[in-house]
């Protein structure tokens, strides 16, 4: 008997024909399936999340998990373990206008967390200063948050992150004032007794993200901070530390509308150093040239440690719209692939963003990084990832944040979970 056997790959799906010399014959469809549910309960309003993070928070019995809605003018806290939809506990801040982005610490050393609240203040690109950085703490005898002003008059704050950035055992913040053609990237040092004071590393719009993490392993706090608007850089602030720092641009795309999107820090290899990943994949670039494709600029790059503070480039995934990576184990082999979402709004119909998968993710195969596009219709505009096990079975979820600014995925929640399944099924056809 001869047996024949092709393959055809279409998008994420792998079809497997294998034919035999008889009257029929067997079809295998072997791909992925992605499937969608709502982690907390919808609303009335228009799902626009900004972001959704896991964090430190005593308040909760396991972990804890926060999204925010600057529309809203409020952030949420989910404790889990939970059954989807899980319960939240929505919280309005007296002294904040949009909250963009939280963080967690214990602050004011009184052993007990509190969250830093990033209030971008305007959504939309302005210059305006309404940006502000607020502390919201949580009153473990009655219940009741409460929440003070620590810096205000800023130009749209998109992060405050908290570190050790001087050395002197209580938690500073980072601080990204993204603003629009004026901002800056900086730091606010913590004197205690509620007190901050502001410095300035380099005053360029266009701050998305600034984390305090230690990229060279000596033992203190650099920033990595992903710059977009006129510069479109990856910047490294290396500490001398005591709160010194001197920044250096590791990666500059040399063109406005390169879309830088978002950062993230891990281990690319297991070689035991900090790589550097971000997305680039604004589709909002208002200079992007009608004759370009997005394809051509868009996607996932990394910054790869080589040691003695060297990093090399690479563009690993091409990828319109791409917004947030995460490192996950969406296909459940047990070995974590880089999950990317795009963000891609349908503003007026002007602009054809293509057809491609809005998620996709890299698969190591032992020697290389292999681009997978599912098909799906998960039809809403991601724009943040959170990996974690909500529902307490020992395997994280994806979360992603709908941020659905136009109101373009009808019906589909404000956090939702993805999940992939597998389908494998060989039905029998017969020749006619």
């Amino acid at each position: 008997m001869v047996v024949l056997v092709s393959l055809l790959v279409v998008g994420a799906f792998f079809y497997v024909f294998v034919q035999e010399e008889s009257e029929e014959k067997n079809v295998c469809l072997i791909g992925y399936i992605l499937q969608q549910e709502d982690v907390v309960n919808q609303t009335n309003s228009t799902a626009v999340v900004a972001n959704v993070r896991a964090v430190q928070f005593e308040g909760g019995g396991g972990g804890t998990f926060v999204f925010t809605e600057p529309l809203e003018g409020s952030f949420s806290i989910v404790d889990y373990p939970c059954e989807f939809p899980c319960e939240e506990v929505e919280v309005n801040i007296q002294n904040g206008t949009a909250p963009l982005r939280l963080d967690s610490g214990d602050f004011d050393g009184d052993g007990v967390d509190e969250f830093v609240l990033s209030d971008i203040g305007i959504l939309y690109p302005s210059n305006l200063k309404e940006g502000r950085v607020v502390m919201v703490e949580f009153n473990t005898s009655t219940d009741i948050f409460s929440d003070y002003v620590v810096a205000e008059n800023l130009g749209r704050v998109a992060c405050a992150d908290g570190g050790d950035l001087d050395g002197d055992g209580d938690l500073d913040l980072t601080l990204c004032e993204f603003g629009n053609d004026e901002g800056s990237v900086g730091w606010l040092e913590n004197q205690g007794n509620q007190n901050w004071t502001h410095h300035i590393l380099d005053e360029k719009p266009g701050a998305i993200e600034a984390i305090p993490i230690d990229i060279d392993g000596d033992g203190d706090l650099d920033i990595v901070s992903i710059i977009s608007q006129l510069d479109e850089e990856i910047i490294v602030y290396w500490n001398n530390g005591v709160g010194g720092f001197v920044g250096e641009v590791l990666f500059s795309a040399n063109t406005t509308y390169f879309g830088m999107s978002g950062v993230n820090i891990d281990d690319l290899e297991g070689d035991g150093d900090l790589d550097i990943f971000f997305t680039n994949g604004d589709m909002l670039d208002l200079d992007f040239p009608e004759d370009e494709n997005y394809w051509d600029y868009h996607g996932l790059s990394v910054l790869e440690n080589q040691g003695n503070g060297s990093f090399e480039y690479s563009r690993l995934m091409a990828f319109s719209g791409a917004y947030d990576s995460i490192f996950h184990d969406i296909d459940g082999d047990g070995v974590d692939e880089i999950v990317v979402v795009g963000f891609r709004p349908i503003v007026d119909g002007s602009k054809d963003w293509g057809t491609e998968s809005n998620i996709a993710w890299l698969d190591w195969d032992g020697e290389d990084w292999l681009g997978v596009f599912p098909v799906n219709n998960i039809a809403t505009s991601m724009i943040s990832l959170e990996s974690i096990d909500v529902n307490g079975d020992g395997v994280d979820e994806l979360l992603a944040a709908n941020h659905d600014v136009y109101s373009i995925g009808e019906g589909i929640g404000r956090v939702i979970s993805i999940t992939v399944s597998w389908v494998d099924a060989c039905p029998t056809v017969m020749d006619v």
